[in-house]
């Protein structure tokens, strides 16, 4: 019959022992492509550290951090007591090199020079230089007693140095330290200077103040509060200028003790970021340059990112105490491929090698486990089938030799088949029917 044709026709396709083995070469070739991105993923693959990891500096009180622009191996971490801390292997190793710093001192800056051969480090005891890879360090002369906080350097005029202070506001040499004088004048009694950003370009200095914002156009002129749109009696720990780092001109970003603000007209005014960040306080910020529009802070909760210029934020990654402050950040190591983080320890991410993360393989192991019961019920839903149609095809396969039915079967185009598939025209068959009536009435006769 017609339908038995079609039916085996279909059994046929379903039973299909390839079907199995496409299958199951489609699971794994999704797997491998699953891992191979995975792995192949910056910063975030199965190959790569994906948590903060300790510097082994525990129990320290890390607040500022340099890296040898000349060597980015070389990383420079100040403590609040035991001086300056090196690592020439990208904060693997660290020791001590404090040779003629007066401890214990508190490190509250430091930074190199335009050439990146000086290091400079501003303290609670005056600033210090070195000039041997901080083998030895040496006190500048001629700045009054007291606590510095901040430093900067004109990139246009390498011996023009600024130096901030607790109690005595800005000083400024144009001769690579030999001499010193009151940088600008105009500045309220009792500011402390928590930061200085110089902008080469235009130039300007700018101060981060337990007052505000505040900007000198010219050393011998007089510094300007820039604080509209800000808090009143607000503590700004940094001011950056998206600028310095190939942003946008007249970008600011400013961390204060109540959260993060920004100015798009040169600190004309100021306005939070779209996800608010009051009740957090931030001491650093530092701007991805090889996306400028990648922003991080230091904060009391620890390092934020936000990738669209400081409007909206979000965390980096696990692995930092919790409820401990980031007072520094930095890029260093190879490529600058490593976040710094100054903390109680000194924080590495992503890890000192971008080693294997086992953690990263349970989603790759969900994955796999989604693919295989997957597997596992088509293949079972074809065994169902293949049960179902066994009855029909056993009843098909008898069909041909059962001689209680005529051997001869009509198909649609008028033929009739027999036992042997061969297709007799219904005529032939009449024309047998009477020559054999015809024999038998001879026989008759």
């Amino acid at each position: 019959m017609p339908i038995a044709c079609i039916n085996k026709r279909k059994t046929e396709n379903i039973l299909n022992p390839h079907g199995d083995k496409n299958l199951a070469r489609l699971v794994f070739i999704l797997l491998t492509l699953l891992v191979c991105l995975s792995a192949c993923a910056p910063n975030s693959g199965i190959f790569a550290g994906g948590t903060w990891q300790s510097g082994g500096l525990q129990h320290l009180h890390i607040r500022a951090l340099a890296v040898d622009p000349n060597n980015a191996q070389n990383i420079y971490a100040g403590d609040a007591q035991n001086g300056v801390l090196v690592s020439t292997d990208a904060g693997v190793h660290w020791s001590q090199r404090s040779a003629g710093l007066p401890l214990p001192t508190a490190i509250h800056n430091l930074a190199f020079d335009d050439v990146g051969k000086k290091l400079y480090a501003a303290t609670d005891a005056g600033v210090f230089v070195s000039a041997d890879a901080v083998q030895h360090w040496t006190a500048i002369s001629g700045l009054p007693a007291g606590s510095y906080t901040a430093l900067a350097f004109d990139l246009k005029k390498p011996q023009t140095i600024f130096v901030g202070t607790a109690h005595h506001g800005v000083f400024t040499s144009t001769n690579d330290g030999s001499a010193w004088s009151a940088a600008g004048g105009g500045l309220p009694a009792g500011i402390e200077i928590n930061g200085l950003t110089f902008d080469s370009a235009q130039p300007q200095l700018w101060a981060a103040t337990n007052m505000g914002v505040y900007r000198l156009n010219d050393a011998g002129s007089k510094w300007q509060a820039l604080n509209n749109g800000l808090p009143v009696a607000i503590v700004v720990n940094t001011v950056l200028l998206a600028s310095i780092s190939g942003g946008d001109q007249g970008l600011l970003f400013a961390g204060t003790n109540h959260g993060f603000f920004r100015s798009q007209d040169a600190g004309v005014h100021w306005s939070m970021s779209q996800e608010s960040l009051v009740g957090i306080t931030v001491y650093a910020i530092m701007i991805d340059f090889n996306k400028v529009t990648t922003v991080y802070i230091g904060s009391s909760v620890g390092v934020l990112r936000s990738d669209d210029n400081g409007q909206d934020w979000g965390g980096v990654a696990g692995g930092l105490p919790k409820g401990q402050p980031v007072f520094a950040l930095a890029f260093g190591a190879s490529g600058y491929s490593q976040i710094y983080a100054a903390a109680n320890d000194v924080y590495l991410y992503p890890g000192s090698s971008g080693g294997f993360d086992a953690s990263r393989l349970v989603p790759l192991l969900l994955i796999a486990v989604f693919f295989y019961l997957l597997y596992r019920l088509a293949f079972r839903g074809r065994r169902q089938r293949r049960e179902i149609l066994k009855p029909e095809r056993s009843i098909e396969s008898l069909a041909p030799s059962n001689t209680s039915e005529s051997p001869l079967k009509a198909n649609a185009q008028g033929t009739i088949q027999n036992n042997d598939v061969h297709p007799v025209t219904p005529k032939s068959e009449v024309i047998n029917e009477a020559e054999g009536s015809m024999d038998g009435r001879e026989e008759d006769a």
